[in-house]
Parts: C-alpha cells; sequence; structure tokens
C-alpha cells in the first residue's frame, strides 16, 4: 500500500482531456461578453473567465466544486432556465444532452436559444456512439451531429429522403463549425477505478495500468487515440 503522499502525485499524474476539451471550447466562445455554462458541472469551463460566465447546474456537489473557481453559480433546472430571452452572448453547454431523451433535448435547445440573443453563439458538445459511450449509467441515447441538425430542419423539408420528421425548433441557426474531440489510446483498467485500488501497488505495476499511464503521457503529448470521443458543434442563432 502506497501512503496518501504518493497517492496523490501519482493522481495528478492522471490526466484529465476535459480540461483540454473546455479550454478548446472557450476560446470558440471568447469573443461573448457574457456567457452561461448550461450543466456547468464541476467548473472546468468557468474558470478560464469566471467574471464573463454564468453556471447553471442541478447538483449540489457538482456547484460545491464549481463555487472554488470563482463567477455565478445557480443551481436550477436547465429545461428551466431562469433567465429573460436574449440574456447571453453566448452558450455553453457540453456532455449534457445525452443524458436526456429526444423531446427533452429538443425542450433543451428552445430553452437554450430562447436565452440567447440574435447573432449570439452557441457551443454544444458530446460523446459520440462507442463502447466506452455507455460506461455512464446516466446516459440516455447519443447525438450524432447530424441528429442533432436535424432539431433544426424545416417542417416543410420533413420526410424527404432520410430528413427527420421531427417538429422543427422555433428558432433558426446557422452552422458554423464541427470540431472533434480525442481522448486518450488507452482507458483506465477496471482495476483502477476507485481510489482504494490505486493506493495498491501491485495494481500500478499491472501491465494494464502501466499502459494507461503510458496513455496519460502521450495525451499530454498530444498524441490520442485516432478516433474522436466526442465532439463540439458551433451554431449562431439567425433569429
Amino acid at each position: 500500500m502506497i501512503n496518501a503522499k504518493t497517492f496523490n502525485f501519482i493522481k495528478r499524474l492522471f490526466y484529465n482531456p476535459r480540461i483540454d476539451w473546455h479550454k478548446a471550447n472557450f476560446n470558440l466562445l471568447s469573443d461573448c461578453k457574457k456567457i452561461l455554462d448550461v450543466g456547468c458541472g464541476r467548473g472546468l469551463f468557468i474558470k478560464f473567465a469566471p467574471q464573463r460566465i454564468i453556471g447553471i447546474d442541478r447538483n449540489w456537489s457538482s456547484l460545491k466544486e464549481c463555487a472554488k473557481e470563482g463567477g455565478m453559480i445557480i443551481k436550477g433546472d436547465a429545461l428551466r432556465l431562469p433567465f429573460a430571452e436574449q440574456s447571453f452572448d453566448g452558450i455553453h453547454c457540453a456532455d449534457l444532452i445525452e443524458h436526456f431523451s429526444p423531446s427533452d433535448t429538443r425542450s433543451l435547445l428552445i430553452e437554450m436559444l430562447r436565452v440567447l440573443r440574435v447573432g449570439g453563439i452557441l457551443a454544444v458538445g458530446t460523446p459520440l456512439p462507442s463502447r466506452m459511450f455507455w460506461n455512464d449509467p446516466s446516459h440516455i441515447r447519443p447525438y450524432p451531429p447530424q441528429c442533432l441538425l436535424s432539431y433544426f430542419v424545416k417542417d416543410t423539408d420533413k420526410g424527404i429522403g432520410t430528413q427527420t420528421t421531427y417538429e422543427s425548433l422555433p428558432y433558426q441557426i446557422k452552422f458554423i463549425k464541427l470540431r472533434y474531440r480525442y481522448t486518450q489510446i488507452y482507458q483506465l483498467p477496471l482495476g483502477l477505478y476507485f481510489d482504494e485500488d490505486r493506493m495498491k501497488l501491485t495494481n500500478l505495476l499491472k501491465p494494464s495500468s502501466l499502459l494507461f499511464m503510458l496513455s496519460n503521457l502521450l495525451s499530454r503529448m498530444g498524441l490520442n487515440n485516432f478516433r474522436p470521443e466526442g465532439y463540439v458543434i458551433v451554431m449562431q442563432k439567425v433569429q
């Protein structure tokens, strides 16, 4: 068994790709003066500009961690945002829609666009379908980029070819950019899922653990899995 000091050092070596993802997402919204982070979680996005970003989440434990990053945070429901219409220049929503059903995702998009000003930027990030996607039991379904954009197809175009027949949203958007995100080549082995297991030297020296730590090092150097883990899609509200 290793001591707590050594354990904390090893834990800091574990690469968290979400930090890089959120930094890249912030750069997409860097020109926005007032930003809403929907599903802010522990504040990984807010910390890049706490004076300009308001976070909302319904999880108290996440908000307690988020509060350490500064800025304004609100406990609330993403499907009923407590803001007036056209309150924000930019909206960031990462790793949230996959927790919602298609009908709730539609409601979420409507709410975010309601509080986004005309000309404002909406950035939505989410995982792609994969075996890793289903490791989270709270995931309901993946939303590939084409699926997400299909919500905005005009009703007059429904049912043509492969177009969706889902009711379109009462807002118009302009597609700006699609950017994929990547993660480590080798994922966290089952033997290291819990902190108590990571404190056992025998577990850390297993081949699967060493491969994972090597994968972490490669990710820090920019060498990731060639298959994207997810994406962020950037849209502009037209009306």
